[in-house]
């Protein structure tokens, strides 16, 4: 399994907002430190915003706060929000007889639960002790 570009910038931006002293924090402050064109940070933000990770707040002091406490907030989340769907093996594409689908489905249960089970609040401790 390999995240997609999306889903590692997700959880990127996330971490790098959670760590902002100002929220919320401006889509130029964000391109900046994340070093990222701001057209693709928009389509990133806006699913996550849509996915109700993040708020949007418009006018001359707005930007992109979190909606929840980092400790709220899973990686499974993130991940739902700027992809829709975490899929293993076959991605469903398996009929009904395949052999595998019941370990693929197991594997992508226990990935899920890992996502699930890690916080945003547990990266950006990470981030804090390098």
């Amino acid at each position: 399994m390999k995240l997609s570009s999306r889903a590692i910038y997700g959880i990127r931006v996330c971490s790098l907002i959670s760590t902002e002293e100002r929220t919320p924090v401006a889509l130029s402050l964000i391109a900046e430190k994340s070093e990222l064109s701001e057209k693709y940070l928009e389509q990133i933000l806006g699913s996550l915003v849509k996915g109700g990770v993040l708020v949007s707040t418009r006018g001359v002091n707005g930007g992109y706060s979190l909606a929840r406490n980092t400790s709220e907030i899973s990686l499974l989340d993130i991940l739902v929000a700027v992809d829709d769907v975490m899929e293993v093996g076959c991605g469903g594409k398996c009929d009904k007889i395949c052999p595998d689908k019941a370990t693929f489905v197991e594997i992508e249960n226990k990935i899920n639960d890992i996502f699930k089970s890690s916080s945003l609040e547990s990266i950006t401790l990470k981030r804090e002790e390098q």
